[in-house]
């Protein structure tokens, strides 16, 4: 008997650890360090002085669910937390060698994201995008991103293709600063 509850508190503790990481990878990925450095801190002291103390634990866990369904409202994607995207320079043809597949992504100022993948070229891509658009237009305009795409480690790595130029390259570095919780949401699911 002692044992059981012994593991189920063990369990509990994990759990917590494990919720108070994710936490943290997504305050850091979000660049909202600044202003929760000092709360991480605090959760972290807390569970490491509270041990086996269940209610200690217990009270630290709601705590660290209530911040991160603060950030939900606010808009934040708390896969973040889990998934990353990175703008990593430049691929030709040869990157599907490396894991690499073909993106053509859209976005607009206000957080739109419309994408296709595949293993057609950038050009055919782009027209089944345009054509979905046709189909679904958006009410802003879209810039688009002709991409190399790869799913590595729980960060989504992107690459310009030849077709996109170094322009587009930095607006949509820039793009990614201010938007990165929308895309870590739209591309969630890429493999």
């Amino acid at each position: 008997m002692f044992e059981r509850l012994r593991s189920r508190m063990g369990e509990k503790f994990a759990d917590v650890w494990v919720l108070l990481s994710d936490t943290d990878r997504f305050v850091s990925r979000a660049r909202l360090m600044i202003r929760y450095e000092k709360q991480l801190r605090e959760w972290r002291s807390g569970l490491q002085q509270a041990g086996g103390d269940i209610e200690g634990t217990r009270k630290i866990r709601e705590e660290i669910i209530a911040f991160r369904r603060a950030r939900r409202v606010e808009g934040w994607e708390l896969r973040l937390g889990s998934l990353d995207i990175q703008l990593k320079g430049f691929r030709k043809d040869d990157a599907m060698s490396v894991g690499f597949r073909r993106m053509v992504l859209m976005v607009g100022e206000r957080g739109e994201i419309r994408y296709v993948t595949g293993s057609v070229n950038h050009i055919e891509l782009d027209q089944e995008i345009n054509m979905l658009l046709r189909q679904s237009p958006s009410v802003n305009p879209l810039d688009p991103h002709y991409l190399w795409y790869r799913r590595i480690e729980g960060v989504i790595e992107l690459a310009g293709s030849d077709s996109q130029s170094e322009d587009a390259q930095e607006r949509l570095k820039i793009y990614i600063e201010e938007h990165k919780s929308d895309l870590v949401g739209a591309m969630y699911k890429l493999i």
